[in-house]
C-alpha cells in the first residue's frame, strides 16, 4: 500500500540495491542480469512498522504534538516571562521505541531558542534527551526540576 504512495527508499551498498519501502528486493548479478528469484524483504523492515516519511509536528500554546492513526504523542509545556517550563512527554505504547519522543523534544528545543525563551525542564525524558543527544542545550537550562 505504501509502495503506491511513496517513493521507494533505495540503499546502496556496492552492487547490491536494497528497497526499505517496498516488498520485494533484487540483487542483479556482476553482469546486470538477475538469474534468481526475487528475495523476500526482511520482517524488520515491513510496511506494518514503518509510519511513513512524512511526519507533521504540530504546536498550539502548551502543547507540541504528533498525530498517527489514532495515536497522539505530545509534549506539555508552558511560557511565562520568557521561561519555557517543559512539563512532561507523553508517547503511548503504539508509538513507542520509533524516536517521537525525541522528534517532540528537539522540536520544542527548537522553538525555545528561536524564541528566545530559557527553559526549566520537569520532564526526565527530555533531561535525559539533552544530556545523551544535544548537550549544546545545557547553556539555555535555569535550572533541572526533576
Amino acid at each position: 500500500m505504501f509502495s503506491k504512495l511513496l517513493p521507494s527508499v533505495l540503499l546502496y551498498a556496492g552492487r547490491r540495491t536494497f528497497s526499505i519501502c517496498s516488498k520485494i528486493y533484487t540483487i542483479p548479478n556482476s553482469n546486470g542480469l538477475i538469474n534468481r528469484p526475487p528475495l523476500k524483504l526482511p520482517n524488520d523492515y515491513s510496511q506494518k512498522r514503518c509510519f511513513g516519511t512524512h511526519i507533521v509536528i504540530r504546536h498550539n500554546r502548551d502543547s507540541f504534538y504528533i498525530d498517527i492513526a489514532e495515536n497522539r504523542a505530545e509534549l506539555l509545556f508552558s511560557v511565562d516571562a520568557g521561561v519555557m517550563t517543559i512539563k512532561s512527554t507523553k508517547v503511548p505504547k503504539a508509538l513507542g521505541g520509533h524516536g517521537i519522543g525525541k522528534i517532540l523534544a528537539k522540536a520544542a528545543l527548537e522553538y525555545a531558542l528561536l524564541n528566545g525563551y530559557f527553559i526549566i525542564i520537569k520532564c526526565q525524558f527530555v533531561q535525559h534527551y539533552i544530556d545523551k543527544y544535544e548537550p549544546q542545550y545545557a547553556e539555555y537550562i535555569l535550572k533541572k526540576n526533576i
